[in-house]
């Protein structure tokens, strides 16, 4: 087994202006308003706009992303995806400012899934403005083999008693501003050949962070108390297909989830309130 102590631990801190006409730009994605100016509070999740891997074309691999051994570890399978992750809201991070994001390498460890070996690398965020904490972030990315045959899309069956929903019908200039807008090369959300031939998926696939932020923005709509927030994907969206997503309160407690319109489950998520954020 490979002895990661090398990266475990290492952390990088960069600085970032919080532009009000990003958070436009991202508003206009969703074919919203672009009323954004300094001094409003960026939505949860929106910090993804702003801090990014500024990294060298010579350094990315294949897949758009920085090459591994560049900024994450040199694991020995290629193919990324987003496994999930948590937050906890400190305080709403003001547009108009500067903020810092300082990102530690907690944890790298392999498993044995149904598929293969896989490779999971969890990520500390830490994000700051005005030398106060605002978003603690924990990112779960598994890397596993590539496909030698088309993959095949499976997945749980979502819960059918939500209280509130939302249909998304999202295309591929959506894909590609939000592509833009959170510096993300990875060619499967954009480059619909590489999507289909390199990693046997049918199209392009629905940003794993996009789908997190709509289930985010579905329950702040409902007017409740946000303090912790924590997903978990289960299966990917892709375009052309709509997809919902739901939620229904539980307490202090919101479940959440995004589904295909056929009833597959494609990520699960909670916010909680005050009362009962969980710990990262």
């Amino acid at each position: 087994m490979t002895d990661w102590k090398d990266w475990i631990g290492r952390s990088t801190t960069s600085a970032a202006w919080l532009d009000p006409e990003q958070a436009n730009r991202m508003a206009v994605t969703l074919d919203r308003a672009p009323t954004f100016k300094a001094g409003d509070a960026l939505p949860p999740a929106w910090h993804w706009l702003y801090f990014h891997d500024i990294v060298q074309a010579t350094s990315l691999g294949g897949d758009g992303h920085p090459a591994l051994g560049v900024t994450m570890p040199p694991v020995p399978l290629p193919r990324r995806m987003w496994a999930g992750g948590d937050f906890t809201f400190h305080e709403p991070l003001p547009l108009g400012v500067t903020a810092t994001r300082t990102s530690t390498i907690r944890s790298i460890s392999e498993k044995h899934g149904r598929t293969g070996p896989l490779f999971f690398v969890t990520v500390d965020h830490d994000v700051e403005a005005d030398g106060r904490p605002a978003v603690s972030e924990v990112q779960t990315i598994v890397y596993r083999e590539l496909p030698t045959k088309p993959t095949l899309i499976g997945g749980p069956v979502a819960p059918t008693d939500a209280e509130f929903s939302e249909t998304w019908q999202l295309d591929n200039t959506a894909l590609f501003r939000y592509s833009a807008l959170t510096f993300n090369g990875h060619r499967i959300h954009y480059d619909a050949d590489y999507s289909r031939s390199v990693e046997g998926y049918p199209n392009l696939v629905i940003h794993g962070p996009l789908l997190a932020t709509l289930l985010l923005d579905l329950a702040v709509h409902q007017e409740r108390p946000l303090r912790a927030f924590r997903y978990k994907a289960r299966s990917p969206l892709f375009l052309p297909d709509a997809f919902t997503v739901n939620g229904r309160r539980e307490g202090q407690k919101t479940s959440l989830w995004a589904a295909s319109l056929d009833g597959r489950l494609a990520m699960e998520a909670e916010a909680f309130g005050h009362e009962e954020a969980p710990q990262a």
